[in-house]
């Protein structure tokens, strides 16, 4: 889901520079040992990615709260809350709206109490349907960008390792040019 392409290729080209640089820095590092420069293209490329991961576990964590803070169920006030307002209109009407704010939250069809004082249950009405609706639909939206966060981050581990790895294994293919040249005069005496 992108929402804005500039923004989305502007984070793209600036991690895949991290990703690459992680690379060659852990590359330099394999190939020619310690050296402030291999150290420093690594410091900086590995704190890039972990901030780009930490800040999409971050929105992750952020998501899943408003998702689980959207589904907590509300409960029913005690009946003994509703004798002290003053009509039994009132009574039927507050009782209601809790009744239709539950079933809007959770869609459970709640027990209401009418002008009698008897317990009935909520029963909606279309306009009562079309807002679970809504509430379902963006609650499942947050679930979904939950997820790609999750998804995002874990790539974002994922790759740095890949880089880390691929590194390594190139710095071990191509031998230091020190050691090439003293080889090759080696082979030559």
């Amino acid at each position: 889901m992108i929402e804005n392409p500039v923004d989305f290729i502007l984070n793209v080209a600036a991690g895949a520079v991290a990703l690459f640089c992680l690379f060659d820095g852990v590359r330099r590092l394999g190939a020619h040992g310690i050296h402030r420069r291999a150290v420093l293209l690594v410091l900086v490329s590995g704190v890039a990615c972990a901030l780009y991961g930490f800040f999409a576990y971050q929105r992750y964590a952020d998501l899943k709260g408003i998702v689980a803070e959207s589904q907590a169920k509300v409960g029913a006030p005690a009946k003994a809350a509703w004798t002290r307002v003053a009509s039994p209109e009132k009574r039927e009407m507050l009782s209601q709206g809790l009744a239709r704010r539950n079933f809007r939250a959770s869609g459970t069809l709640g027990p209401y109490v009418d002008r009698n004082g008897e317990t009935r249950t909520f029963a909606p009405t279309q306009e009562d349907l079309l807002a679970r609706d809504r509430v379902v639909a963006s609650n499942l939206r947050a679930e979904f960008a939950a997820r790609s966060s999750l998804a995002e981050a874990l790539l974002w581990l994922i790759a740095g390792i890949v880089a880390v790895v691929l590194g390594l294994a190139m710095s071990l293919d191509n031998p230091p040019a020190a050691q090439s040249a003293a080889g090759e005069t080696r082979e030559s005496a």
